[in-house]
């Protein structure tokens, strides 16, 4: 029995991260278009820097403000990913071991011996059919030769 609640803590543990693994992407989607905002406003103020006269000072300070902005956005994306591997892992873990389980659960083993018995079984079978239509294609062929004649 405690293996019941074992199971199914896993179940509800991996649907937990899995939930937290969607609400990643949406960040994830939310930091993206941020980013593409932070290059929208860079090729904006690049622009209006050519109109400028000390046009390397500006484009620097666009630069600048550029990589500023966006080292906000690494930071949040390396938290977030680390998260999400750590995550990942998590559920891996859980779905090997729940394959171990299986393979170590006596019913299953039962069910894949009786499944291992059955494909043979079909296999010789299909065999023994192929051997009797073979057996009636080169009888009929005897039988056609022996009309001919």
């Amino acid at each position: 029995m405690g293996t019941i609640y074992v199971l199914v803590g896993t179940a509800h543990a991996g649907l937990a991260e899995q939930a937290e693994l969607d609400d990643i992407a949406r960040r994830q989607e939310q930091i993206n278009l941020k980013r593409d905002w932070i290059k929208y406003r860079l090729d904006e103020k690049q622009q209006q820097c050519y109109e400028k006269f000390f046009t390397a000072k500006c484009l620097d300070e666009a630069q600048l403000l550029y990589r500023r902005e966006m080292r906000e956005i690494r930071a949040q994306e390396t938290l977030m990913h680390d998260r999400q591997r750590a995550l990942r892992a998590i559920i891996k873990d859980e779905k090997y071991q729940e394959r171990q389980d299986n393979r170590a659960d006596p019913l299953k083993e039962q069910e894949r011996r009786e499944n291992v018995k059955n494909f043979e079984q079909k296999q010789l079978d299909a065999a023994k059919r192929q051997a009797d239509v073979d057996k009636k294609r080169a009888e009929a062929e005897a039988r056609a030769k022996e009309n001919k004649k």
